[in-house]
């Protein structure tokens, strides 16, 4: 679990991480959702309650946690993940465009874009949801939102890890992840993910949110499959973003 946390996040509890450990571990992705949704929500608490008359501000320091907490390598295949379905040619350039160390235009106009639907849905979130009292109701509220879209992203990449299965990746830190993936230990996160929202959302319609992540992975897979004849580390770290913005939206939606 240490080494599980170590790599979703920058918190320095090793100084290097095993990542074989990681890799044969991913059914532990949403537990440590958990621990990265609670982190957030306590920065996104206390600044919804300072900052009452500016949630712009108040959601901004959310994002900022969000990515001081996770580091930005998930932003990057993102990026990447872009810039390789917007060029041209067959799936050989596609590929070749997604592992080039330079970023392009697509893959900054992405970054750029899920950051301001994450923004502003923090702050739609944090102006409907929050409140000025401390209080555990009002906390619980703000876990709720950030727990769920964190076990929803971690529920993103581990479908993909199980969705990449036999595309034919040897090699990279990605091909790792997939091989040591399989279906026992994604039911495990699937069901660790299911009992964690029950938790924060009692089983009302919010309850569902955390499938979206599922559902973004599936998407995300199927577009690789097209474009790269395979699914890489950056496409698994696309999801994993793609999937908290959207949690984030559709429960912003919900809300409204």
């Amino acid at each position: 679990m240490l080494d599980i946390i170590s790599f979703l996040t920058r918190i320095p509890i090793r100084k290097e991480t095993r990542i074989e450990a990681v890799a044969a571990k991913t059914y532990l992705f949403p537990i440590a959702a958990l621990s990265i949704g609670l982190l957030v929500a306590v920065v996104a608490f206390v600044s919804f309650c300072f900052f009452a008359s500016a949630p712009e501000i108040a959601a901004l320091f959310t994002l900022l946690a969000i990515y001081l907490v996770t580091g930005l390598i998930h932003l990057d295949g993102l990026a990447d993940f872009f810039d390789g379905l917007m060029a041209s040619g067959d799936s050989r350039k596609k590929h070749n465009a997604m592992k080039d160390v330079k970023i392009g235009i697509s893959g900054v106009f992405a970054v750029v874009f899920v950051i301001l639907l994450t923004l502003f849905a923090i702050n739609t979130l944090g102006t409907t949801e929050g409140t000025v009292n401390f209080d555990l109701d009002a906390f619980y509220k703000f876990a709720a939102v950030f727990v769920i879209a964190e076990v929803s992203a971690k529920l993103s990449m581990n479908t993909c890890l199980l969705l990449g299965r036999g595309s034919g990746i040897e090699s990279g830190m990605g091909a790792l992840f997939i091989r040591s993936t399989t279906m026992p230990k994604y039911l495990v996160a699937l069901i660790s993910a299911v009992l964690i929202s029950l938790i924060f959302t009692a089983f009302s319609v919010r309850f569902f949110i955390v499938f979206s992540g599922i559902i973004v992975a599936g998407f995300s897979s199927y577009v690789a499959k097209r474009n790269f004849g395979a699914v890489t580390g950056d496409v698994v770290g696309a999801s994993n973003e793609l999937a908290r913005c959207s949690a984030l939206l559709i429960w912003a939606i919900l809300c409204v």
